[in-house]
Protein backbone atom coordinates (compact mmCIF):
# COMPACT_ATOMS: atom_id res chain seq x y z
CA UNK A 1 0.00 0.00 0.00
CA UNK A 2 3.26 2.20 0.98
CA UNK A 3 4.68 1.66 -2.41
CA UNK A 4 1.67 2.56 -4.34
CA UNK A 5 0.78 6.21 -2.53
CA UNK A 6 4.66 7.43 -3.46
CA UNK A 7 4.22 6.04 -6.70
CA UNK A 8 1.14 8.27 -7.40
CA UNK A 9 2.53 11.38 -7.97
CA UNK A 10 4.85 9.54 -10.24
CA UNK A 11 1.84 8.22 -12.01
CA UNK A 12 0.34 11.66 -12.50
CA UNK A 13 3.45 13.15 -13.89
CA UNK A 14 3.51 9.67 -16.64
CA UNK A 15 -0.32 10.63 -16.97
CA UNK A 16 0.70 14.39 -18.16
CA UNK A 17 3.51 13.10 -20.18
CA UNK A 18 1.53 10.49 -22.67
CA UNK A 19 -1.52 13.40 -22.89
CA UNK A 20 1.59 15.88 -24.31
CA UNK A 21 2.84 13.39 -25.99
CA UNK A 22 -0.70 12.45 -27.79
CA UNK A 23 -1.32 16.37 -28.39
CA UNK A 24 2.35 16.87 -30.41
CA UNK A 25 1.76 13.32 -32.13
CA UNK A 26 -1.81 14.29 -33.33
CA UNK A 27 -3.37 11.15 -32.02
CA UNK A 28 -4.33 12.37 -28.40
CA UNK A 29 -5.96 9.28 -26.77
CA UNK A 30 -7.55 11.01 -23.71
CA UNK A 31 -10.95 12.97 -23.01
CA UNK A 32 -11.66 14.94 -20.09
CA UNK A 33 -14.76 13.21 -18.66
CA UNK A 34 -13.47 9.38 -19.34
CA UNK A 35 -10.01 10.47 -17.73
CA UNK A 36 -12.01 11.99 -14.86
CA UNK A 37 -14.22 9.09 -14.21
CA UNK A 38 -11.17 6.84 -14.33
CA UNK A 39 -9.52 8.73 -11.84
CA UNK A 40 -11.72 9.60 -9.68
CA UNK A 41 -12.62 5.45 -9.15
CA UNK A 42 -8.97 4.82 -8.57
CA UNK A 43 -9.02 7.79 -5.81
CA UNK A 44 -12.41 5.97 -4.35
CA UNK A 45 -10.12 2.42 -4.24
CA UNK A 46 -7.78 3.54 -2.28
CA UNK A 47 -9.93 5.55 -0.09
CA UNK A 48 -11.97 2.71 1.38
CA UNK A 49 -9.46 1.01 2.03
CA UNK A 50 -8.62 3.68 5.03
CA UNK A 51 -12.64 2.60 6.49
CA UNK A 52 -11.87 -1.32 5.62
CA UNK A 53 -9.10 -1.81 7.72
CA UNK A 54 -6.52 -4.47 6.90
CA UNK A 55 -8.53 -7.47 6.09
CA UNK A 56 -6.04 -9.56 4.48
CA UNK A 57 -3.19 -8.55 7.18
CA UNK A 58 -6.16 -9.39 9.69
CA UNK A 59 -6.21 -13.01 8.14
CA UNK A 60 -2.74 -13.03 8.19
CA UNK A 61 -2.62 -12.81 11.52
CA UNK A 62 -4.94 -15.53 12.24
CA UNK A 63 -3.76 -17.50 10.38
CA UNK A 64 0.16 -17.70 11.40
CA UNK A 65 -1.07 -17.17 15.58
CA UNK A 66 -3.13 -20.37 15.23
CA UNK A 67 -1.39 -22.72 13.07
CA UNK A 68 2.73 -21.04 14.64
CA UNK A 69 3.58 -21.06 10.68
CA UNK A 70 7.26 -20.65 10.15
CA UNK A 71 8.66 -17.47 7.85
CA UNK A 72 11.03 -17.47 5.81
CA UNK A 73 13.98 -15.38 5.72
CA UNK A 74 12.68 -11.61 4.26
CA UNK A 75 16.61 -11.20 3.24
CA UNK A 76 16.87 -13.91 1.04
CA UNK A 77 17.11 -13.11 -2.55
CA UNK A 78 15.25 -16.19 -3.89
CA UNK A 79 12.24 -15.70 -0.94
CA UNK A 80 11.69 -12.23 -2.67
CA UNK A 81 11.99 -13.69 -6.57
CA UNK A 82 9.93 -16.87 -6.03
CA UNK A 83 7.10 -15.17 -4.00
CA UNK A 84 6.85 -12.27 -7.00
CA UNK A 85 6.48 -14.88 -9.75
CA UNK A 86 4.50 -17.03 -7.79
CA UNK A 87 2.02 -14.17 -6.90
CA UNK A 88 2.19 -13.36 -11.15
CA UNK A 89 0.61 -16.85 -10.89
CA UNK A 90 -1.76 -16.74 -8.41
CA UNK A 91 -2.92 -13.01 -9.80
CA UNK A 92 -3.42 -14.74 -13.10
CA UNK A 93 -6.33 -17.18 -11.84
CA UNK A 94 -7.64 -14.32 -9.25
CA UNK A 95 -8.02 -11.94 -13.03
CA UNK A 96 -8.93 -15.06 -15.21
CA UNK A 97 -11.74 -15.89 -12.27
CA UNK A 98 -12.46 -12.07 -12.20
CA UNK A 99 -13.53 -12.53 -16.07
CA UNK A 100 -15.34 -15.67 -15.93
CA UNK A 101 -17.05 -16.11 -13.04
CA UNK A 102 -20.13 -13.71 -12.18
CA UNK A 103 -20.13 -12.85 -8.86
CA UNK A 104 -16.24 -11.44 -9.05
CA UNK A 105 -16.77 -10.08 -12.72
CA UNK A 106 -18.94 -7.39 -10.69
CA UNK A 107 -16.15 -6.41 -8.49
CA UNK A 108 -13.68 -6.49 -11.67
CA UNK A 109 -15.66 -5.02 -14.31
CA UNK A 110 -14.93 -1.54 -12.85
CA UNK A 111 -11.28 -1.32 -14.80
CA UNK A 112 -12.72 -2.54 -17.79
CA UNK A 113 -15.66 0.50 -18.22
CA UNK A 114 -13.58 3.06 -20.03
CA UNK A 115 -13.88 3.30 -23.68
CA UNK A 116 -10.45 5.10 -24.01
CA UNK A 117 -7.28 3.26 -23.23
CA UNK A 118 -4.83 5.38 -21.49
CA UNK A 119 -2.93 5.61 -18.48
CA UNK A 120 -5.29 6.93 -16.40
CA UNK A 121 -7.28 3.78 -17.45
CA UNK A 122 -4.55 1.81 -15.50
CA UNK A 123 -5.84 3.81 -12.44
CA UNK A 124 -9.59 2.93 -12.84
CA UNK A 125 -9.89 0.39 -10.16
CA UNK A 126 -13.26 -1.19 -7.73
CA UNK A 127 -13.39 -0.06 -4.33
CA UNK A 128 -15.06 -3.81 -4.02
CA UNK A 129 -12.65 -6.44 -3.85
CA UNK A 130 -13.90 -9.29 -1.45
CA UNK A 131 -12.26 -11.84 -2.89
CA UNK A 132 -8.98 -11.18 -3.55
CA UNK A 133 -7.62 -12.13 -0.11
CA UNK A 134 -8.34 -15.98 -0.91
CA UNK A 135 -5.02 -15.85 -3.38
CA UNK A 136 -2.95 -14.63 -0.32
CA UNK A 137 -3.68 -17.87 1.86
CA UNK A 138 -1.69 -20.23 0.00
CA UNK A 139 1.48 -17.69 0.55
CA UNK A 140 1.30 -17.53 4.37
CA UNK A 141 0.95 -20.94 4.49
CA UNK A 142 4.07 -21.59 2.78
CA UNK A 143 5.49 -18.98 4.99
CA UNK A 144 6.12 -16.12 2.48
CA UNK A 145 6.41 -12.58 5.69
CA UNK A 146 3.41 -10.16 5.14
CA UNK A 147 5.58 -7.41 4.54
CA UNK A 148 7.54 -9.39 1.46
CA UNK A 149 4.00 -10.72 0.14
CA UNK A 150 1.94 -7.20 -0.11
CA UNK A 151 5.79 -5.46 -0.98
CA UNK A 152 5.29 -7.95 -4.40
CA UNK A 153 1.48 -7.17 -4.82
CA UNK A 154 2.42 -3.29 -5.16
CA UNK A 155 4.90 -3.69 -7.14
CA UNK A 156 2.67 -6.37 -9.63
CA UNK A 157 -0.02 -3.35 -9.39
CA UNK A 158 3.19 -1.01 -10.49
CA UNK A 159 4.30 -2.59 -13.61
CA UNK A 160 0.66 -3.06 -14.98
CA UNK A 161 0.52 0.81 -14.91
CA UNK A 162 2.68 1.32 -18.14
CA UNK A 163 1.07 -1.54 -20.63
CA UNK A 164 -1.78 0.97 -20.63
CA UNK A 165 -1.35 3.03 -23.37
CA UNK A 166 -1.56 3.33 -27.33
CA UNK A 167 1.38 4.85 -28.29
CA UNK A 168 3.54 1.79 -27.91
CA UNK A 169 3.88 -0.83 -30.21
CA UNK A 170 4.61 -4.48 -30.31
CA UNK A 171 8.06 -5.15 -28.72
CA UNK A 172 9.20 -8.28 -30.41
CA UNK A 173 10.74 -10.74 -28.44
CA UNK A 174 9.16 -9.46 -25.13
CA UNK A 175 6.16 -9.98 -26.17
CA UNK A 176 6.61 -13.78 -25.35
CA UNK A 177 7.70 -13.44 -21.79
CA UNK A 178 6.17 -10.18 -20.60
CA UNK A 179 2.93 -8.37 -20.60
CA UNK A 180 3.10 -5.60 -22.56
CA UNK A 181 0.90 -2.69 -23.97
CA UNK A 182 0.30 -4.60 -27.21
CA UNK A 183 -0.61 -7.79 -25.76
CA UNK A 184 -2.56 -5.76 -22.71
CA UNK A 185 -4.33 -3.72 -25.27
CA UNK A 186 -6.19 -7.19 -26.29
CA UNK A 187 -7.18 -7.47 -22.85
CA UNK A 188 -9.56 -4.71 -22.61
CA UNK A 189 -11.01 -4.67 -26.08
CA UNK A 190 -14.81 -5.61 -26.61
CA UNK A 191 -14.13 -7.30 -30.31
CA UNK A 192 -15.36 -10.51 -30.11
CA UNK A 193 -11.83 -12.26 -30.87
CA UNK A 194 -10.22 -10.44 -27.77
CA UNK A 195 -13.02 -10.65 -25.18
CA UNK A 196 -11.50 -12.47 -22.47
CA UNK A 197 -8.17 -12.70 -23.15
CA UNK A 198 -4.71 -11.99 -21.80
CA UNK A 199 -4.99 -12.26 -18.13
CA UNK A 200 -1.24 -12.16 -17.23
CA UNK A 201 0.17 -9.39 -14.98
CA UNK A 202 3.81 -9.34 -15.07
CA UNK A 203 3.83 -12.55 -16.96
CA UNK A 204 2.26 -13.20 -20.62
CA UNK A 205 3.64 -17.09 -20.16
CA UNK A 206 0.82 -18.16 -18.01
CA UNK A 207 -1.64 -16.88 -20.61
CA UNK A 208 0.48 -19.23 -23.05
CA UNK A 209 0.39 -22.20 -21.20
CA UNK A 210 -3.09 -22.19 -20.35
CA UNK A 211 -5.01 -21.49 -23.56
CA UNK A 212 -5.71 -17.68 -22.77
CA UNK A 213 -3.38 -16.05 -24.84
CA UNK A 214 -4.39 -14.05 -28.18
CA UNK A 215 -1.94 -11.87 -29.99
CA UNK A 216 -3.22 -8.03 -31.30
CA UNK A 217 -4.43 -8.39 -35.03
CA UNK A 218 -3.38 -5.65 -37.95
CA UNK A 219 -6.55 -6.20 -39.41
CA UNK A 220 -8.36 -6.43 -35.91
CA UNK A 221 -8.44 -2.92 -34.80
CA UNK A 222 -8.90 -3.07 -30.71
CA UNK A 223 -12.02 -1.39 -29.57
CA UNK A 224 -11.69 -0.48 -26.28
CA UNK A 225 -14.74 -0.89 -23.66
CA UNK A 226 -17.86 -3.07 -21.99
CA UNK A 227 -19.92 -5.21 -24.45
CA UNK A 228 -23.16 -4.03 -22.23
CA UNK A 229 -21.50 -0.05 -21.94
CA UNK A 230 -21.59 1.19 -19.03
CA UNK A 231 -22.75 4.88 -20.16
CA UNK A 232 -22.79 6.96 -16.94
CA UNK A 233 -20.02 8.96 -15.18
CA UNK A 234 -21.20 7.74 -11.69
CA UNK A 235 -18.25 6.59 -9.94
CA UNK A 236 -20.60 4.66 -7.37
CA UNK A 237 -22.52 3.00 -9.94
CA UNK A 238 -19.93 2.28 -11.78
CA UNK A 239 -19.06 -0.03 -8.81
CA UNK A 240 -22.34 -1.68 -8.34
CA UNK A 241 -24.13 -1.78 -11.58
CA UNK A 242 -23.13 -5.11 -12.05
CA UNK A 243 -24.36 -6.19 -8.79
CA UNK A 244 -27.63 -4.74 -9.15
CA UNK A 245 -28.30 -6.23 -12.55
CA UNK A 246 -26.74 -9.53 -10.94
CA UNK A 247 -29.51 -9.44 -8.17
CA UNK A 248 -32.15 -8.43 -10.32
CA UNK A 249 -31.45 -11.59 -12.03
CA UNK A 250 -31.14 -13.89 -8.92
CA UNK A 251 -34.10 -12.63 -7.50
CA UNK A 252 -36.07 -13.68 -10.98
CA UNK A 253 -34.34 -16.83 -11.75
CA UNK A 254 -35.98 -20.25 -10.74
CA UNK A 255 -34.50 -22.68 -7.98
CA UNK A 256 -32.26 -22.56 -5.84
CA UNK A 257 -29.56 -24.61 -7.94
CA UNK A 258 -29.99 -21.66 -10.58
CA UNK A 259 -29.49 -18.96 -8.24
CA UNK A 260 -26.06 -20.53 -7.43
CA UNK A 261 -25.24 -21.28 -10.97
CA UNK A 262 -25.98 -17.30 -11.81
CA UNK A 263 -23.05 -16.62 -9.27
CA UNK A 264 -20.33 -18.94 -10.60
CA UNK A 265 -20.86 -19.35 -14.07
CA UNK A 266 -19.41 -17.17 -16.55
CA UNK A 267 -21.22 -13.65 -16.89
CA UNK A 268 -23.96 -13.80 -19.50
CA UNK A 269 -25.38 -16.91 -18.57
CA UNK A 270 -29.21 -17.72 -17.20
CA UNK A 271 -30.81 -20.71 -16.86
CA UNK A 272 -33.73 -19.81 -19.55
CA UNK A 273 -31.91 -17.88 -21.78
CA UNK A 274 -28.18 -18.60 -21.42
CA UNK A 275 -27.43 -14.74 -21.08
CA UNK A 276 -28.02 -12.54 -18.04
CA UNK A 277 -28.42 -8.51 -17.35
CA UNK A 278 -24.45 -8.55 -15.80
CA UNK A 279 -23.21 -8.61 -18.86
CA UNK A 280 -25.06 -8.93 -22.08
CA UNK A 281 -24.16 -8.24 -25.33
CA UNK A 282 -25.08 -4.80 -27.40
CA UNK A 283 -26.80 -5.00 -31.16
CA UNK A 284 -22.78 -3.83 -32.46
CA UNK A 285 -20.53 -5.01 -30.14
CA UNK A 286 -17.16 -3.52 -32.30
CA UNK A 287 -18.78 -0.26 -32.61
CA UNK A 288 -17.02 3.09 -32.14
CA UNK A 289 -19.13 5.15 -30.44
CA UNK A 290 -18.97 6.24 -26.85
CA UNK A 291 -20.14 7.85 -24.10
CA UNK A 292 -19.79 11.56 -24.52
CA UNK A 293 -22.61 13.37 -23.30
CA UNK A 294 -22.77 17.31 -24.71
CA UNK A 295 -22.83 19.76 -21.49
CA UNK A 296 -21.91 23.05 -21.17
CA UNK A 297 -18.16 24.72 -20.86
CA UNK A 298 -19.24 26.08 -17.89
CA UNK A 299 -20.34 22.36 -15.90
CA UNK A 300 -16.89 21.18 -17.96
CA UNK A 301 -14.62 23.68 -15.69
CA UNK A 302 -16.60 23.41 -12.46
CA UNK A 303 -16.42 20.04 -12.97
CA UNK A 304 -12.67 19.79 -13.17
CA UNK A 305 -11.63 22.51 -10.66
CA UNK A 306 -14.00 20.71 -8.27
CA UNK A 307 -12.17 17.50 -9.36
CA UNK A 308 -8.90 18.48 -8.82
CA UNK A 309 -9.57 19.76 -5.05
CA UNK A 310 -11.19 16.47 -4.51
CA UNK A 311 -7.96 14.31 -5.57
CA UNK A 312 -5.46 16.72 -3.61
CA UNK A 313 -7.74 16.14 -0.68
CA UNK A 314 -7.54 12.79 -1.14
CA UNK A 315 -3.72 12.32 -1.02
CA UNK A 316 -4.17 14.88 2.22
CA UNK A 317 -6.06 12.39 3.60
CA UNK A 318 -4.55 8.99 2.58
CA UNK A 319 -1.27 10.91 3.63
CA UNK A 320 -2.66 12.30 6.63
CA UNK A 321 -4.77 9.22 7.94
CA UNK A 322 -2.61 7.74 10.78
CA UNK A 323 -2.92 11.47 12.48
CA UNK A 324 -6.73 11.50 12.48
CA UNK A 325 -9.14 9.53 14.57
CA UNK A 326 -11.02 6.74 12.54
CA UNK A 327 -14.23 8.35 12.97
CA UNK A 328 -12.74 11.70 11.46
CA UNK A 329 -11.21 9.25 8.50
CA UNK A 330 -14.14 7.85 8.00
CA UNK A 331 -16.07 11.31 7.51
CA UNK A 332 -13.33 12.53 5.32
CA UNK A 333 -13.64 9.34 3.30
CA UNK A 334 -17.67 9.99 2.99
CA UNK A 335 -17.29 13.80 2.01
CA UNK A 336 -15.17 12.66 -1.16
CA UNK A 337 -16.66 9.81 -1.70
CA UNK A 338 -19.83 12.19 -2.52
CA UNK A 339 -17.86 14.64 -3.95
CA UNK A 340 -16.57 12.35 -6.68
CA UNK A 341 -20.39 11.37 -6.75
CA UNK A 342 -21.62 14.89 -7.65
CA UNK A 343 -18.78 15.39 -9.96
CA UNK A 344 -19.89 12.83 -12.28
CA UNK A 345 -23.32 14.44 -12.21
CA UNK A 346 -21.69 17.64 -13.06
CA UNK A 347 -20.28 15.55 -16.30
CA UNK A 348 -23.71 13.84 -17.33
CA UNK A 349 -25.77 17.51 -16.91
CA UNK A 350 -27.95 16.10 -14.87
CA UNK A 351 -30.67 18.61 -13.32
CA UNK A 352 -29.79 17.81 -9.74
CA UNK A 353 -26.32 18.12 -9.99
CA UNK A 354 -26.23 21.93 -8.31
CA UNK A 355 -28.36 21.12 -5.95
CA UNK A 356 -26.60 18.46 -4.53
CA UNK A 357 -23.41 20.50 -5.35
CA UNK A 358 -25.03 23.20 -2.42
CA UNK A 359 -25.54 20.32 -0.05
CA UNK A 360 -21.76 19.04 -0.50
CA UNK A 361 -20.94 22.51 0.22
CA UNK A 362 -23.18 22.63 3.61
CA UNK A 363 -21.37 19.72 4.38
CA UNK A 364 -18.11 21.25 4.89
CA UNK A 365 -19.53 22.85 8.02
CA UNK A 366 -19.73 19.95 10.73
CA UNK A 367 -15.98 18.93 8.21
CA UNK A 368 -14.46 22.18 9.12
CA UNK A 369 -15.70 22.18 12.68
CA UNK A 370 -14.65 18.28 13.84
CA UNK A 371 -11.41 18.91 12.06
CA UNK A 372 -8.23 21.02 13.09
CA UNK A 373 -7.84 24.82 11.97
CA UNK A 374 -4.13 24.14 11.05
CA UNK A 375 -4.40 20.69 9.28
CA UNK A 376 -3.63 20.87 5.69
CA UNK A 377 -6.95 19.15 4.77
CA UNK A 378 -8.95 21.90 6.67
CA UNK A 379 -7.38 24.62 4.35
CA UNK A 380 -8.16 22.42 0.95
CA UNK A 381 -11.97 22.23 2.16
CA UNK A 382 -11.85 25.90 2.98
CA UNK A 383 -9.97 26.83 -0.40
CA UNK A 384 -12.86 24.64 -2.31
CA UNK A 385 -15.55 26.55 -0.34
CA UNK A 386 -13.78 29.85 -1.13
CA UNK A 387 -13.57 28.78 -4.93
CA UNK A 388 -17.02 27.16 -5.42
CA UNK A 389 -19.53 29.63 -3.88
CA UNK A 390 -19.11 32.76 -6.21
CA UNK A 391 -18.65 30.24 -9.05
CA UNK A 392 -22.32 29.09 -8.16
CA UNK A 393 -23.56 32.31 -7.00
CA UNK A 394 -22.73 34.13 -10.74
CA UNK A 395 -24.19 30.80 -12.36
CA UNK A 396 -27.01 31.81 -10.51
CA UNK A 397 -27.34 35.18 -10.48
CA UNK A 398 -27.20 35.37 -14.81
CA UNK A 399 -29.65 32.67 -14.55
CA UNK A 400 -27.95 30.54 -17.43
CA UNK A 401 -28.14 27.01 -18.25
CA UNK A 402 -25.44 25.88 -16.58
CA UNK A 403 -25.37 22.19 -16.92
CA UNK A 404 -26.34 20.96 -20.71
CA UNK A 405 -25.32 22.94 -24.20
CA UNK A 406 -28.96 22.54 -25.13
Amino acid sequence: MELIIVAIPFFFLLIFVEFAYGLLRGNNTYRLNDSINSLSMGSLSRLQGLVVLGFSGSIYEIIVTKYQLAQLSDDALWVWISCFILYDFAYYWKHRFGHEVALFWGSHVAHHQSEDYNLSTALRQTSIDFYGFLFYLPFFFLGFPAEILFTVVSLNLIYQFWVHTEHVPKLGPIEWLFVTPSNHRVHHARNKIYVDRNYGGVFILWDRMFGSFQEELAEEAVVFGLRKPLNSWNPIWANVHVYWRLTQDFLTVPGISNKLKLLFKPPGWRAELQQSHCKLGIEAVERTARFDPAISTFSLVYAFAQFLFTVILSLAVLLGAASLSYSLVSLAVTYLFFSFFVTGLWLEGKEFALTLEIIRLVFLVPCLLLLDLNSTITALLIGNAIIALPLLLIAGTKRVQILTTS
